[in-house]
């Protein structure tokens, strides 16, 4: 399919374009508490072309563009008019001139686990470890789904890139339930580049004490100021501002004042100074540059703006693709030593939310643990927390303890000081 769309680019005089070929194969599991209810494959295949248009407005060169994706069923006149279709389309895209990435011609072979065995058995393996916590009397997994991925690549570029490559993914979701003393229900997902299944075993173990203990908790914190304790994924959303903030596009645009130099945390850290670096889901971006883990922050300064590559070139930086997965090597005080205060640690939101911009984060609580600093705990449902991450980033304290899944490798947790807290 490759080579007809080749010549159906050349033939429609589409001199500059990105061709995207992914091939999915997948092995799918659905559950019914621990009966297996559906098992089922794919194999998907499908090819993302991104062309380009050249043309001047106003005097100024400009370079406008559409993608479409074709399936393997089209056939060469089908083929032919999306192309046609996508061309005309760009025309009225008036984006400044960019030039595409510097060439690259590779192919990596599989690697990691899931490269060593079968989708099957590795869909099989999360299976048994998701469900093996799953004793209790009084809680239990109501239904799970589970997707274990391979997506086979290939980039072509009319500057002369040519790259393949294989990612994995093991990825799914499930249902917690507890029906005394009343019934509640929790939603979890998951996602990692290898079956992990110590971490999913943790994962389910922690999602059935947590919907154990919502069912148990009956009153809302008071309302005030408390030490905020976040944990696991929120940690993550809270730290996920720093990586926007840091894209080449938000840069370009003004809606960031991040450039090398800057200072992220304010020129007085009293907490943590952070050291965070992005690294990637696949060793190369969807127009073909070579992706590796980049520093973001050292000691809380910029080190890098990063993202695609129209706005890297605007910026003129190197175009080095764009990165949402966030490692974060902070941590002096154990869990243990952070909830030895007065404090509020939410485990579970409705919607735990980050305003990248704005710096503004917060959510309806679900279930949260109130600790009053003498060794007492509370269970508390209800309410909220908001703040703001630009008056409290110079202050925070992290975990040494760790939590990592596909898109996050750092502290299991960060203490934010006086967040405000909607309560009875």
């Amino acid at each position: 399919m490759i080579d007809l769309i080749l010549s159906a680019l050349k033939a429609q005089g589409i001199a500059a374009y990105v061709i995207n070929e992914h091939t999915r194969e997948s092995a799918e599991r659905f559950f019914i508490r621990q009966r297996e209810d559906i098992r089922r494959a794919k194999h998907v295949r499908e090819v993302e072309i991104t062309v380009y248009r050249d043309f001047e407005s106003d005097g100024k060169a400009m370079r406008g563009s559409s993608t479409v994706k074709l399936q393997p069923s089209m056939t060469e006149e089908e083929i032919a008019r999306k192309l046609a279709g996508a061309y005309e389309s760009a025309l009225y895209v008036k984006n400044p001139f960019f030039e595409l990435p510097d060439p690259v011609c590779e192919t990596l072979a599989p690697e990691g686990p899931l490269a060593a065995m079968t989708l099957d058995d590795a869909a099989d393996a999360m299976a048994e470890a998701l469900f093996a916590p799953d004793r209790m009397d009084d809680a239990f997994i109501n239904s799970a789904e589970i997707f274990a991925t391979r997506q086979d690549t290939r980039t072509i570029t009319s500057r002369g890139t040519d790259v393949r490559y294989s990612a994995f993914r093991v990825k799914g979701e499930f249902v917690v339930q507890c029906v005394r003393p009343t019934d509640v229900e929790m939603y979890h997902s998951f996602e990692y580049a290898a079956p992990d299944t110590l971490a999913l075993s943790d994962l389910s173990l922690d999602a059935l004490t947590t919907v154990r203990d919502r069912a148990l908790a009956d009153a809302a914190p008071e309302a005030g100021a408390y030490d905020v304790i976040l944990t696991k994924k929120h940690v993550r959303t809270l730290l996920s501002a720093y990586v926007d903030k840091a894209a080449a596009d938000m840069v370009y645009a003004k809606y960031s004042p991040y450039a090398v130099g800057t200072h992220a945390q304010g020129d007085a850290v009293t907490g943590e100074a952070l050291n965070l670096s992005v690294f990637p889901d696949a060793p190369f971006s969807s127009d073909g540059i070579r992706m590796t883990e980049r520093p973001l922050l050292e000691n809380g300064v910029v080190k890098g703006i990063y993202g695609a590559t129209r706005f890297c070139r605007y910026l003129n930086l190197e175009p080095s693709g764009v990165y949402e997965n966030i490692r974060v090597n902070n941590g002096t005080l154990s869990l243990e030593e952070l909830k030895n205060r007065r404090c509020l640690m939410p485990v579970a939101f409705s919607d735990f939310q980050m305003d990248s911009m704005s710096g503004r984060f917060g959510g309806e609580i679900r279930l949260a643990y109130l600790f009053d600093g003498e060794g007492g705990v509370q269970l508390v449902t209800g309410g909220s927390i908001s703040g703001s991450l630009l008056e409290k980033q110079d202050r925070l304290t992290f975990s040494t303890e760790r939590y990592t899944n596909s898109h996050y490798d750092g502290p299991a947790a960060v203490l934010i000081p006086g967040v405000s807290v909607a309560g009875c």
